[in-house]
């Protein structure tokens, strides 16, 4: 990173059988809940048509299976800004943003209030043991495992169409539960 240099990868990704070789300009290392990240931008592989990515490489340190340096230089882009891109919103995988509002009781209520989840958070006290969180994400997944994680101490109230994921996702994982 520090001498600009791009970046052959072999990459195995969760979702991925095999693995995937591709050039990368990376930018910025970060840690996030006990995962190593890398922050990168595609490169024009050599002898390829290049073809502007709809987003911007975010790798999980443990799953590069190689990595060469090669003799091709990159500019970091006069753009970057990763205060902007990681620490506005909740959710490390960058997706559209959207707001969302979570009631949350007991041990979770103060566990939530203790922490900023994004720059543009609310905290209001409802009564003694709950509290609205009111907040930024930028990935659905990440913040539907993470309310999920509180159990009955987190309640989604807005936005009505991730009341509705939250639910399908609930009724999915009691069907593992019947006898």
């Amino acid at each position: 990173m520090e001498q600009h240099k791009i970046c052959k990868i072999t990459y195995k990704s969760i979702w991925d059988q095999k693995s995937k070789v591709f050039y990368i300009k990376p930018l910025k290392l970060f840690s996030k809940e006990d995962t190593i990240y890398l922050h990168a931008r595609m490169a024009k592989a050599p002898g390829k048509v290049y073809k502007e990515p709809e987003y911007d490489p975010l790798l999980a340190i443990h799953r590069i299976e190689n990595l060469e340096i090669t003799d091709m230089s990159f500019k970091t882009p006069d753009n970057f800004d990763f205060e902007k891109v990681y620490n506005q919103t909740f959710g490390v995988m960058k997706e559209d943003a959207f707001q969302l509002k979570i009631e949350f009781s007991g041990y979770a209520a103060k566990h939530v209030r203790e922490r900023i989840w994004s720059h543009d958070q609310i905290i209001e006290d409802k009564n003694d043991d709950k509290i609205e969180l009111t907040f930024t994400a930028a990935s659905a997944i990440e913040v539907r495992c993470w309310i999920l994680s509180f159990g009955h101490e987190a309640r989604v109230l807005e936005p009505d169409w991730f009341v509705e994921d939250v639910k399908k996702e609930l009724k999915k994982t009691n069907g593992l539960y019947k006898s």
